[in-house]
């Protein structure tokens, strides 16, 4: 069979396989909602290290409140206007460990971060092991909910 035949049934085949589902080349899975919840956290975290108030307004809802390892609770309104004010910054922030779960409408995510939070005047170690609540909205996720606890330093061995 001459070249050119070849090609075009070739060609023909390839559009026959991608034109029929389950043939020829498979389509990637979908993410699981506990992936795109992982994602999501991600992309919050990074817009967070970035000074993003467009992103963090966009994936943090209203009512928002979190607890820092502190003991303080912030809601939404006041930790966005710290980050106006420059009052709050982050520095080489780093997420890991980062886990989501889905029961339904809400899911959790346990996530650690490392890096420097600039509180007033002075820039303190931000070691902390959280979890963030999120809840589905209107069919996107958003976070509603954050508690934080301290990651004590350990010596290196």
């Amino acid at each position: 069979m001459p070249l050119s035949q070849r090609a075009l049934r070739a060609a023909a085949a390839l559009s026959l396989a991608l034109a029929v589902p389950g043939a020829g080349f498979a389509s990637p899975p979908p993410e699981s909602p506990a992936t795109q919840l992982e994602a999501l956290e991600r992309e919050l975290v990074a817009a967070i290290a970035r000074g993003d108030l467009v992103a963090y307004d966009r994936i943090v809802a209203d009512d928002y409140v979190a607890f820092q390892a502190s003991g303080a609770e912030s809601t939404k309104a006041q930790i966005m206007a710290s980050y106006r004010a420059g009052s709050l910054h982050y520095t080489g922030l780093e997420i890991f460990d980062v886990e989501g779960r889905v029961f339904g409408d809400t899911g959790v995510v346990s996530a650690k971060t490392k890096g420097l939070r600039r509180e007033g005047d002075h820039d303190v170690p931000n070691r902390v092991r959280y979890i963030r609540v999120y809840a589905r909205r209107d069919g996107r996720w958003r976070a509603v909910a954050q508690m934080a606890a301290v990651v004590p330093e350990r010596p290196e061995p």
